[in-house]
Order: C-alpha cells, then structure tokens, then sequence
C-alpha cells in the first residue's frame, strides 16, 4: 500500500493535548460538584431517613413524622397547613400573571412603568425589601393606623407581631413579590410568537380574548405546561419570605422555614444526627409526593393543547 495515502496520515494525525487538557478543565469541576453535591448528598440523605442516630437500620424517621403529623397542635401541621395555603395563592396568581405579562407585552398605556414597578422588587436584596415591606406594615405605618381604626380596636395593631394578622400580611407581601420573576418569560415567549399569525387574527376580527385564549395561550402552551410542572415540584417549598417577616411565628410557620429552623436550633447539640436522620425521612416523603403531583399534572397538560411548532 503507497505511504502517501491520505487515511494513513490521517490516522497518524499527533493528538492535541493542549484541547484535551482545556476540555478536562472545563468539565472537570462541574463533575465533581455533581457527584459531590447531588450524587452523594443525595444517596447520603437516602440512607439516612432509613436509619436511627446510632446507624441502625430503622423506620423511626417515618413513624415519628406521622406521629406528628396526626397532631392537631404540632408544628409540622401548621407548616404544612400554612404550606398548601401558600402554594393555593401561587396557583391561584398563575394564570393573573401570565394576563399581566401579556398586557404589557402588547404594550399598553404606561406599560414601561407596570414593567419597571413590578420587576424593580428582583434587582433588590430581598432583605432590603423586606425590610421596606415591613416598615409599610409596621406600627407608625398607615396600613396598621387604618386597620386598628376600621376594626375599632383603639390601637394600632402590629401586624406582622399578631397571629391574628400576621399571616395575611406574609401572603399579602408573597402576592406583591409573585408578579415579576415571570414577565421575563413570559415576555421573551411571547415575543417568539409570529407577528403574522397576530395580524392574521385581527383581519378576521378577532378581538384581545380571543387572542388571547384561541391563538396566543395555544402556542405558547409548551412553556406553560413546563412552568406549572415547575410549580407544582416546589409545592412543599412554597413560603414566600415568612423567615425574614416573621421568623415563622405568630402562626406563619411553612414547611420550608420548619425545617432550616429544625437545623438552625439544633446546630451544637448532641442530638444533631438525629436531626439529619429525621428530616432525611420528612424530605424523602415530601420528594415522592411531589413527584407523584409533577408526573400527574404533566400528563394533564399535555393533553390539553396539541404541540405547536413555529
């Protein structure tokens, strides 16, 4: 066979090391967080809610949280509790936010400022809002001297310090903070949409519902269907910012704040292990559930709409 043939040579084409050694950088860290943080956290985390402090083989994680669970006055329901109602408001805002993204995507009147108002919470420390948020709320702000005055208490009442407000109060602020994480998607989705097919519409005079409801919500339906998904994954994290606003007293206890606050308060006690082994246990139910919720509602939501390719 001739040397000069051209697969030889490129069989024996020399290896470049420097784009080797340039790709096992790149990839090289991200694996090891990946097996570090997710593969081993997680099996770790797995292991644990089977076994007792001691490492024993047990199912005393579980017995212990419905054992809880079946108590009216425990934590873990009123969390729970406060948890659904949360989730409840998030569910029920949805479809408010998908309406108020497209408003402003057809670019009412003032629509720069509902844009600016509503996305200008994201760009701050939630500390810092929070901190705003509680002074509106607070004792020498006018909401409080107008609800003690309406309700004829005769003071005025310190919303967020009173189990009676407190929670209305979290969930008002969840509602205020709700809006502007999603008119970032939902403007880039329904920027994708064809201006062809919207003109099309509105030669057949199609009025902004119809729009809306027969043209738009079909074919952006794909992100939809991802975003409720989404959602309902994080059912059981839904809390909004009852840490920051009330440390979860005063009745406003959530799942999520329920359990960092089972690790805050026992960090340097000797029953610390325990505490990991329990809410291993607690995380592994709510994980199944939530799945269990995920899978059903992304059935559902494929089979609303047919996929639409544009």
């Amino acid at each position: 066979m001739p040397q000069n043939n051209p697969l030889i040579a490129q069989k024996k084409k020399p290896i470049n090391k420097m784009r080797i050694a340039f790709i096992l950088c790149c990839i090289t860290v991200p694996i090891l967080n990946w097996l570090i943080f997710y593969i081993y956290t997680n099996f770790s985390a797995f292991f644990m809610a089977f076994t007792n402090k001691d490492g024993v083989p047990s199912f005393d994680n579980f017995i212990r949280f419905f054992d809880e669970f079946r108590l009216e006055t425990s934590d873990i329901r009123i969390a729970l509790k406060n948890t659904f109602i949360t989730f409840g408001i998030i569910l029920v805002s949805f479809p408010f936010k998908i309406l108020v993204s497209y408003f402003i995507y057809k670019k009412i009147p003032m629509y720069n400022f509902f844009r600016i108002v509503f996305f200008f919470p994201t760009i701050i420390f939630s500390v810092a809002v929070t901190m705003v948020f509680t002074r509106l709320v607070g004792v020498q702000g006018e909401l409080a001297q107008w609800i003690g005055e309406s309700l004829g208490l005769g003071y005025t009442p310190e919303l967020l310090g009173d189990s009676r407000f407190a929670n209305y109060v979290v969930w008002a602020n969840l509602i205020w903070i709700s809006f502007p994480g999603d008119l970032i998607i939902w403007g880039g989705t329904f920027a994708r949409i064809p201006t062809e097919v919207l003109e099309s519409g509105r030669i057949d005079g199609v009025n902004w519902w119809g729009e809306f409801t027969r043209i738009t919500l079909p074919m952006v339906w794909p992100t939809v269907g991802l975003q409720m998904v989404l959602m309902f994954c994080g059912i059981f994290s839904a809390s909004g910012n009852v840490f920051l606003l009330t440390k979860g007293m005063y009745g406003t206890m959530t799942l999520s704040c329920w359990m960092y606050l089972q690790m805050y308060n026992n960090v340097g006690n000797q029953d610390t292990s325990n505490v990991f082994n329990y809410l291993s246990a607690v995380g592994l139910v709510i994980t199944v559930i939530a799945v269990t919720i995920s899978l059903l509602i992304r059935r559902f939501t494929d089979k609303v709409f047919d996929e639409v390719e544009f």
